[in-house]
């Protein structure tokens, strides 16, 4: 509608414009011809008195011509008729407010016409025909004409102009709007529909409108789109669950990787309970023991299964493959777990690891089990930094601060949680810093690393709404930060 409305504005604007010239055209024309017309009847009038002036000056005498002047000036009430002399000493002389020259014109013989636009009204116009007399005396007719008659007329064709020009306006606005109407603001409406449609993802439906022109053309075109944007969306959804099947295998590949890295530390880890109870379990075998000491024995074995059973059990569950579970869940409690199962790798590599949690465990939305997978890649790289250096330590800082999320434009500051993992092992030189992130980027000799871990872990972090950040010194040491979106504790 508003198309229309532009539309319709626009062509009565060009209408009024056109109008206008044409009538101010027209008006300034028939001015130019009213007054032409009347210096026409001037002179027809004035031209053949001024021989009939001057011969009964001559034959009648100068009283005679005086009363034909007279009796001329009262035949036409619209034209009044004088006679005046040249000179300009004589009491019925020329008007002081005839244009320069006109007495010496007069003199030549020649008639002279003048507008006076100072008079009462609509102004006049003065016409002076020269009379030649014996006497060596250049008398002369003065004619004038009041252009009242003639404003009058243009007053009225100004007011048809306007009335005409009115009627036009409203013909072309009916029409203007009838037609916007019906071949612009509905198809564009329907268009304009069909466009949000589209927005809100509806991409099955079409637009049909009559015609060939361009605004059918648009909706062809519109449907070809819908076509198409219905075709690359199946493509992309295709696409997209073939993109996160593979980002599941990289991830689950990373966690077996991991648990082979862990393997070595976990077997040390169970070879003290398995020599407990191969060792009690041999006493009671060949009746070393008797009695109570039988069922304490018994019950030694029964605790050091429970030992094995359970770091099997942490390590099954954190090979096992499970979908995003994201709930309410401190932090502190999940670092720790990672810790855990990592201390029997940095026991055997000499790495000392300290956790400093804060007061009041802070709280985030994650999924333990991956973010488990996040802290334990950390970890497993701070300790080979560290053996890398002969031994070291990795202290693991848990605390609230406040940043400003790196893809958000506005400069606002917002609560977050900082897992910090910081070594004093070997460190990164300054031009791997800036990879260390990208898939299967490894700075380990070949077939040590993957390159998987800390690109696995950045896309875990931006699927919570977090970020890691990497500091590093080469030969002092590298310090990793896990930032999390912030959740009050209920």
């Amino acid at each position: 509608m508003r198309l229309t409305f532009k539309i319709t504005l626009f062509f009565i604007g060009g209408i009024c414009l056109v109008m206008a010239w044409h009538g101010f055209s027209r008006l300034d024309r028939e001015r130019d011809l009213l007054e032409t017309q009347m210096r026409r009847h001037h002179y027809a009038i004035a031209q053949p008195l001024a021989v009939m002036v001057g011969e009964s000056w001559d034959d009648l005498g100068e009283v005679y011509a005086y009363s034909l002047v007279e009796s001329s000036n009262e035949a036409d009430e619209r034209v009044r008729i004088r006679w005046v002399w040249t000179e300009a000493e004589s009491p019925e002389r020329i008007r002081p407010e005839a244009p320069d020259g006109t007495g010496s014109q007069l003199a030549r013989g020649m008639a002279v016409s003048w507008v006076d636009p100072d008079q009462i009204g609509a102004g006049r116009l003065y016409t002076y025909v020269p009379v030649v007399l014996d006497e060596d005396r250049i008398g002369a007719l003065e004619l004038s004409e009041s252009f009242a008659r003639q404003e009058a007329y243009l007053a009225d064709s100004r007011r048809r102009i306007v009335e005409t020009t009115l009627l036009i306006l409203l013909m072309a606005a009916a029409l203007a709007w009838a037609t916007g109407l019906a071949f612009i603001a509905r198809p564009v409406e329907a268009l304009i529909e069909r466009a949000r449609a589209i927005g809100r993802g509806d991409l099955e439906a079409t637009i049909e409108l009559e015609g060939h022109g361009e605004l059918t053309e648009l909706a062809r075109e519109m449907n070809w789109m819908s076509v198409q944007l219905l075709t690359a969306r199946k493509r992309l959804e295709e696409e997209s669950q073939a993109r996160l099947a593979a980002l599941k295998q990289l991830r689950h590949a990373d966690r077996l990787k991991t648990v082979g890295t862990l393997s070595a530390g976990l077997a040390h880890e169970l070879g003290t309970p398995l020599n407990v109870i191969s060792m009690r379990s041999q006493m009671i075998e060949d009746g070393e023991v008797e009695g109570d000491a039988i069922q304490k024995n018994a019950s030694i074995i029964t605790t050091q299964t429970d030992r094995i059973s359970k770091i099997i059990r942490k390590l099954m569950d954190f090979a096992r493959v499970r979908s995003l579970q994201a709930e309410k869940i401190r932090v502190t409690s999940v670092v720790d777990e990672a810790r855990q199962l990592v201390e029997p790798m940095a026991a055997k590599k000499r790495v000392t690891m300290n956790l400093d949690g804060p007061d009041e465990e802070l709280v985030a939305v994650i999924d333990a089990d991956q973010f488990v997978q996040v802290m334990t890649n950390l970890l497993v790289n701070a300790i080979h930094a560290c053996e890398d250096a002969g031994g070291g330590n990795v202290d693991i800082t848990v605390r609230s601060v406040e940043r400003i999320h790196p893809d958000e434009s506005s400069d606002r500051l917002r609560p977050y949680v900082a897992v910090q993992v910081a070594d004093d092992g070997v460190g990164i030189a300054d031009d791997d810093l800036e990879q260390v992130f990208e898939p299967f980027f490894t700075t380990k000799p070949v077939g040590e690393g993957s390159g998987l871990g800390l690109s696995v872990s950045y896309g875990i972090a931006r699927e919570h709404g977090g970020w890691i950040e990497v500091e590093s010194s080469y030969g002092e040491g590298t310090t990793f930060t896990v930032v999390l979106p912030f959740e009050e504790d209920e």
